[in-house]
């Protein structure tokens, strides 16, 4: 059995949490990338008062400690435990389907809207391109799912911790591009790597990926602020 397997049935004994599936397997989804970076950017004042240009492991450690609740204390608490194992996941991925993401990505990349870039996501599965590509069907799903879920508020300019500093002048655009990218990337690493079943192991990566993507945009957006 796979370390990432054990973590997931240990934590899913300790935590007994709602989202328990039957079986005993803890499943991440989009909405726990919400959760995790309305946590860490609504508190992105506290977080630049604490370090000199940190690390994502640290940013998280630090939201952990802020967090206002035990569920999004948990969901941090996971993605921590999955994160040194994700530069093995995403070492699974063969050169092809890279090269794949990186043309999706590419089109994405000239894409104003959350909007606009579900719509076109939507389009590259319906079209059957990358059905040869192991796990990226899915993995382009769970984006369209990551995107969704953060509409509102992570992924709307107008959501209102942008309002203020140190956010003012935050490009959003770019975050949720580069969530995007984290996100498809881990899930088909994740779920190549069998960490957990089938599309378990999809929004396991999927989340860590997009996470770890997020707060190393975050981490370089605020450069100025660190000291």
């Amino acid at each position: 059995m796979k370390r990432g397997l054990v973590v997931i049935v240990i934590l899913s004994v300790a935590l007994m949490a709602s989202s328990c599936q039957p079986g005993g397997i803890i499943v991440l989804g989009a909405n726990d990338n919400t959760r995790v970076m309305e946590e860490t950017l609504g508190k992105s004042g506290d977080i630049v008062a604490v370090f000199t240009t940190p690390t994502v492991e640290q940013v998280l450690n630090t939201a952990l400690e802020l967090a206002s609740d035990n569920n999004t204390k948990s969901r941090i608490s996971i993605i921590l435990d999955f994160l040194p194992e994700l530069d093995e996941w995403l070492a699974e991925i063969p050169g092809e389907t890279l090269l794949a993401i990186d043309e999706i990505m590419g089109n994405v990349t000239d894409l104003e809207t959350v909007s606009n870039a579900t719509d076109f996501l939507q389009g590259a599965i319906g079209s059957g391109q990358y059905d040869g590509y192991e796990w990226l069907p899915e993995a382009l799903d769970f984006g369209i799912d990551l995107l969704q879920a953060g509409a509102n508020t992570i992924y709307n300019p107008a959501w209102s911790p942008y309002e203020a500093d140190p956010l003012v002048g935050f490009n959003v655009s770019q975050l949720w591009k580069e969530a995007l990218q984290g996100g498809i990337e881990g899930a088909v690493g994740c779920a190549l790597a069998g960490i957990a079943p089938d599309e378990y192991g999809v929004k396991i990566g999927g989340v860590v990926g997009a996470v770890h993507s997020s707060i190393a945009d975050f981490i370089d957006q605020l450069a100025d602020w660190w000291e």
